[in-house]
């Protein structure tokens, strides 16, 4: 069986409004038939010991993994050395934040230079770098995502994680529709979760075909790393989320 997992993004509207608490969470998303989870920083209410250690346990209550953080704020590839320097310190305490709840990851968002610009791509590396070397002495391990303008390309992507030293993150709907799978194929070998967002018509149906083809060069190379699914979309956020779980589970197959 693949490994299922969600972002806490998809249940935004949830969460955001309160209909659900993210100590209540994960015994929600293990109703669903989904063991893992990736948890937008965003989403975490109170950085407490306290509190973390209660998000922790009510996983492992529920057997649900959580794989990552997602830090979606932040700019490592500025140029600007004071507010670069204080983007990576803000970074580094939600790295420990993921160290207290359990999670194996974080994703750190490459930044938003253009990916053509190479001296921010190497600010961008140096920065991952450094972040690494804090995250691994506490057991984590920070990679990035096809996020944001400095990541975006499979190039740029692809060097940012060989600076890392692993793989990371690959979004299927975040590489162009038209290029869509020709792009998710030159990281999928390097994927070590892929974020899986699918297209729909004017009607709000899923087409599936792009995920589909992505997902068969995830099973080229045999990654057990989480396919993570993403929707947010109007209407059931629950119904949506298991509609794209099943043409996952077909594809994979």
């Amino acid at each position: 069986m693949p490994r299922i997992s969600l972002t806490t993004w998809s249940i935004h509207p949830y969460l955001n409004e309160g209909s659900l608490n993210l100590l209540d969470m994960p015994a929600r998303v293990k109703a669903a038939g989904i063991g893992t989870v990736e948890i937008c920083h965003f989403h975490i209410p109170q950085t407490s010991p306290d509190y973390l250690l209660q998000l922790k346990a009510k996983a492992a209550e529920a057997d649900i993994e959580i794989f990552s953080v997602l830090i979606d704020a932040y700019d490592i590839s500025q140029a600007d050395p004071t507010a670069r320097a204080h983007d990576i310190a803000q970074i580094a305490k939600w790295i420990d934040v993921a160290v207290w709840i359990g999670a194996s990851h974080v994703r750190v968002v490459g930044g938003e230079s253009p990916a053509s610009d190479i001296d921010a791509l190497r600010r961008a590396a140096t920065v991952l770098v450094q972040l690494q070397h804090h995250a691994k002495a506490r057991g984590v391990t920070v990679i990035t995502e096809n996020f944001k303008a400095t990541a975006l390309t499979p190039a740029s992507w692809l060097a940012l994680h060989d600076a890392l030293g692993h793989g990371g993150c690959a979004d299927i709907g975040n590489f162009p529709h038209e290029s869509r799978v020709a792009d998710f194929a030159q990281v999928a070998h390097k994927a070590v979760s892929v974020h899986v967002k699918a297209s729909y018509d004017d009607n709000g149906t899923i087409q599936p075909a792009q995920v589909q083809a992505c997902l068969a060069e995830v099973r080229k190379y045999q990654s057990a790393g989480p396919l993570t699914l993403v929707y947010d979309r109007p209407g059931d956020r629950w119904q949506g989320i298991e509609t794209l779980r099943q043409v996952v589970l077909a594809a994979m197959a």
